[in-house]
């Protein structure tokens, strides 16, 4: 009788006890396998590297007089104001711009709104922390400036000094 109670146990933990196989991974179940694209992958290194570049150029070029701004940028006659410029305000904005060695790449003057202009990364950050009548130096690597692309007057990766005002 224990043999056969024995017997019939297995027979149960056998049949009762059925483990799935494992899954099959989805790109192989008759789709194509996605490969990384290099080309991409090398672009994506080749900005990083571009980027340390300009972080190590701007900061041998600084003087004691910048101090760096949490979105990575340098700055000179930034102070910190009670009455910053409103995120509705009308201002007249002058931009020079120049090479970090010192050739004028552009000189606009334009009316924008505070908060709502059409600026470089930096100095939209920068615009956030000004007043009416201040006027500050900016140090600003490619990737916070003008980019990879650049404009009409600006280079592909150009670091570039930015000295703005506020009327």
């Amino acid at each position: 009788m224990r043999k056969l109670l024995g017997c019939l146990f297995a027979l149960l933990l056998l049949t009762g006890c059925h483990k799935t196989g494992p899954q099959t991974p989805t790109y192989r179940s008759g789709r194509k396998e996605v490969k990384p694209d290099t080309t991409l992958l090398m672009a994506i290194e080749t900005n990083r590297h571009l980027a340390e570049e300009a972080d190590r150029a701007l900061t041998a070029y600084v003087d004691s007089g910048f101090a760096q701004q949490e979105l990575g940028y340098w700055s000179r006659g930034m102070v910190q104001v009670d009455s910053t410029l409103s995120a509705d305000s009308v201002i007249t904005l002058r931009r020079i711009v120049y090479t970090m060695d010192s050739t004028l790449l552009e000189d606009v003057t334009e009316t924008v709104t505070a908060g709502q202009s059409n600026q470089i990364q930096a100095v939209a950050d920068a615009l956030q922390q000004m007043e009416h009548g201040q006027s500050v130096t900016l140090l600003v690597p490619w990737y916070l400036g003008y980019g990879a692309t650049g404009t009409a007057n600006v280079a592909p990766y150009t670091n570039v000094r930015i000295e703005l005002s506020v009327e």
